[in-house]
């Protein structure tokens, strides 16, 4: 249990995760209404693709606002941009200015996310930590359960402009306990600088090209994009080495580090979330007949399994942590082995145990990664290290996701989601898919026991 001192700043936490997490799911759900009344399909993915890339980059650069405002203004600055773009959307005229009005949303979205991280570092004392993790956890759970009826319930009255407008007063909410309770925080950071512009619009470009990816039918213009995002990454990740203050933290990248580590087991779980978030509802209403309602909360097994393993996981003791990192890539491994061997033939309740193995296995490691990062990180680099959480599942998710346009459209899904060609896709991307959680498990088997020790400085 929570001490009382920390309950309210628990409630900031969630608060701050449930409305951009309720923005996915609902957004999902009345996006066909919206188009419906404003027009706009040639341009229906770009909805998805503005709100992410705007998370990437409020995610990415929070660190930045927290040091130069602190972190009651980056709470206040990002719960304003989430309803002001909550706001365009509601009243877009066009598609366009939806897609602009999620950008915005994503962007405050992003911010949300990466504060909320960086809050359980600052303010909840070490032992607290995976708790905390979990409750975030459990807001993405709560979002994915009710999102979707929520966001249904309102599209069928014809009140989907609604649907924007229903989760703008949990960011409210957030920013304005924030400005309370965190009275006594350092309001900001003596040596702060400018927002680096460059960085961050090197990111937008490296998100952008990959998010294009699976839409691009030439194989020339597929390898174009690709090669943009990581000259895009590359020269960011250069320029960012040499700045004096950093986007990301010392040894982000590398595996011969425990941050490392921790760092790319988040982005390679992250990237095992979007094959069956993506395809499972589609295949499943195509292969086994399976009503549109039925297939979203198929899908949502896999983040309600989520949940409840890293609830119960964040009860394992310190002693255990070690098991707990391996077991979770081996169960998510298993999933994609289940659905590999049964997306096609079936039956349905088999397809949905593979989910559940696949959410589950991430929620048994998830909140142990996450404590383990945020404590390898070096003490002058706290809130970046926090922040480039969220940022590094969202970019996972971002990649995983065009991976799985590109794996699924060359098994011929592009070409029409009949029967045969939705079980040769769904092979092909679940059967490749087992390589990322097993490259997952190869680093966790390399990961020390225990988290204790922290470097304190950044060396030069």
């Amino acid at each position: 249990m929570l001490e009382p001192p920390h309950t309210l700043s628990a409630v900031v936490v969630v608060l701050g995760i449930l409305a951009p997490a309720f923005s996915t799911f609902i957004t999902a759900t009345v996006l066909p209404s919206a188009i419906a009344e404003i027009g706009g399909v040639a341009i229906y993915a770009w909805a998805s693709t503005a709100y992410a890339v705007g998370s990437i980059l409020g995610s990415a650069g929070s660190s930045v606002v927290v040091r130069n405002a602190g972190m009651r203004r980056a709470f206040l600055l990002a719960g304003a941009a989430f309803v002001a773009g909550a706001g365009v959307c509601g009243a877009a005229p066009s598609m366009p200015v939806l897609v602009a009005g999620r950008g915005l949303q994503g962007l405050g979205g992003g911010m949300l996310i990466a504060a909320a991280h960086t809050m359980v570092r600052e303010v909840f004392p070490e032992p607290l930590w995976p708790r905390m993790l979990a409750a975030i956890s459990v807001a993405w759970g709560i979002a994915a359960l009710g999102g979707p009826a929520l966001g249904g319930v309102l599209a069928g009255l014809g009140l989907w402009r609604m649907a924007f407008w229903a989760i703008a007063p949990m960011a409210a909410v957030a920013a304005l306990l924030t400005w309370r309770i965190l009275r006594t925080v350092e309001p900001r950071d003596a040596h702060a600088t400018k927002v680096p512009l460059g960085r961050l619009a090197l990111i937008c470009t490296s998100v952008l090209s990959i998010g294009t990816i699976a839409n691009t039918d030439a194989t020339a213009a597929r390898l174009a994009l690709f090669a943009a995002a990581v000259v895009s990454i590359a020269l960011m990740l250069r320029l960012d080495s040499a700045a004096p203050v950093r986007l990301f933290p010392s040894g982000m990248l590398s595996l011969r580090s425990r941050i490392g580590k921790g760092f790319w087991m988040i982005f390679l779980l992250g990237m095992s979330t979007t094959p069956g978030g993506i395809y499972v509802p589609l295949f499943v209403q195509v292969l086994h007949d399976v009503s549109p309602a039925a297939a979203g909360y198929l899908y949502a097994a896999q983040s309600l399994s989520w949940t409840a393993a890293t609830l119960l996981s964040a009860r394992v003791p310190a002693a255990r942590v070690h098991w707990a990192l391996v077991l979770g890539p081996v169960l998510t491994a298993s999933g994609f082995v289940g659905l590999f061997l049964t997306i096609g033939p079936g039956p349905v309740l088999a397809i949905a145990a593979s989910l559940v193995l696949i959410g589950g296995g991430i929620g048994t490691c998830w909140a142990h990664i996450g404590a383990l990062v945020l404590s390898s990180g070096r003490q002058d680099e706290g809130a970046v290290t926090a922040s480039m959480i969220p940022s590094t599942q969202l970019f996972a998710v971002a990649l995983g996701s065009a991976l799985s346009g590109v794996l699924a459209n060359a098994a011929g899904l592009a070409g029409g989601a009949s029967r045969p060609v939705a079980a040769l896709a769904g092979v092909w991307l679940y059967g490749s898919f087992v390589v990322v959680p097993l490259a997952a498990l190869v680093i966790a088997s390399a990961l020390p026991a225990d988290r204790n020790s922290r470097p304190t400085a950044r060396q030069s």
